[in-house]
């Protein structure tokens, strides 16, 4: 057994959203009990004071490091899954966009694979399931989408896709989709029942129609306000209902995809419980400025952002450790406050915080080591030093 136990640190606790000083115990890659293994043959790290954070959970992320959901094979997405890693992500959903029906199900091949291949100890952030957001989307609200790609909604095909996941060994699948289009109530439906968690993006649903998907079995909203129609005091649409629900709702928390007041806002509407940070990140995100592909478009990583060449926002090209902190001072709230908004609140709303996305008893040991700013000093997946 491989036996650790990290001393004299600040560890990060869930349930009551602040630190406490002590140890965290570890014993093959999982978190166990304090005490539940003896110190003499364990080895000891000391953190000196350091901050103990989870390990960020981004479930919306198209790729990063120069590489692409839909555009990799399994060895190169472990290659991107290390990019994450180092930035302090450790789990993640590869998010697939509109593109050929092959290459979606290559990208969702690859994520099978990588799995797989991660199982058997490979290194990186981990691919715990995969985010459909492409295909099934309204052409009104398309955003940066190639409309030659989007499809009806069709409970079939998209059954073929889950089941092409599951019988390579994948789970957890998370789908946005427009639920206004023909067919909504019986595609949604459909889904739910097959496992698959599903959000409501790039529509121009009307409330009356969001509230109607939630009773479908709707849980989210992606990228709440972008791509989707807006709120007006006589037309809430897809925002108001989601800022007024249960429902878990994306932010982008970059700058740039929402001024910093809406993000304050809405984390007075939503709180700490139903915040989901994500990047959205382009696959140029942690590379320089210049010009790249995303979705068989060109892009222009300028000015914080991803931009298609008519100026349109697509993706981002921050790291969620960054859009925490970021949430932290658009919000005008303590770090502990943002913190579950990139890890347990992901978790939950795709069913792994089982897993992942807090420091508790039985989870994988994916955990950041930051100093007294918050800065990363040392990454952690399943208990080994991300080098």
């Amino acid at each position: 057994m491989n036996r650790i136990i990290f001393e004299n640190a600040k560890i990060y606790d869930t349930a009551s959203r602040s630190f406490r000083t002590g140890e965290l115990t570890v014993c093959d890659g999982f978190i166990v009990m304090n005490g539940g293994i003896s110190g003499r043959d364990a080895e000891h790290i000391a953190l000196g004071g350091a901050y103990v954070i989870p390990g960020m959970v981004d479930v919306h992320t198209h790729g990063r490091g120069g590489f692409e959901s839909t555009e990799v094979d399994a060895g190169d997405m472990i290659k991107m899954a290390r990019t994450y890693a180092k930035a302090g992500t450790t789990s993640f959903f590869p998010t697939m966009m509109s593109v050929p029906f092959d290459r979606l199900e290559a990208g969702i091949d690859a994520a099978a694979g990588a799995m797989k291949m991660q199982a058997g100890g490979m290194d990186g952030a981990r691919v715990i399931g995969v985010h459909l957001e492409g295909r099934y989307l309204n052409v009104k609200k398309k955003g940066a989408h190639n409309p030659d790609y989007l499809k009806p909604l069709d409970q079939n095909e998209f059954s073929g896709l889950v089941k092409r996941f599951a019988s390579q060994g994948g789970k957890r699948f998370h789908l946005t989709c427009a639920p206004e289009l023909n067919n909504g109530e019986n595609f949604v439906k459909s889904a739910v029942a097959e496992g698959v968690t599903v959000s409501i993006g790039h529509s121009n649903a009307t409330a009356e129609e969001c509230e109607k998907a939630l009773g479908w079995g709707v849980t989210g909203f992606t990228h709440l306000y972008n791509a989707m129609s807006a709120m007006s005091h006589r037309e809430p649409g897809c925002v108001g209902v989601g800022l007024a629900s249960d429902a878990y709702c994306e932010l982008i928390c970059d700058g740039r995809h929402i001024d910093p007041v809406v993000v304050r806002a809405t984390y007075r509407a939503k709180g700490s419980d139903k915040l989901v940070l994500i990047t959205d990140s382009a696959p140029s995100a942690g590379l320089p400025e210049g010009r790249y592909t995303m979705g068989g478009a060109e892009i222009l990583v300028g000015n914080g952002a991803a931009y298609l060449l008519d100026g349109t926002l697509t993706g981002s090209i921050i790291d969620l450790y960054t859009g925490m902190r970021n949430l932290a001072k658009f919000a005008g709230i303590p770090i502990e406050d943002a913190i579950p908004c990139a890890t347990i609140n992901p978790a939950k709303m795709v069913g792994a915080d089982d897993e992942v996305g807090s420091l508790e008893f039985g989870r994988r040991a994916d955990f950041i080591v930051a100093d007294e700013n918050h800065d990363i000093k040392q990454v952690y997946v399943g208990g080994k030093i991300v080098e």
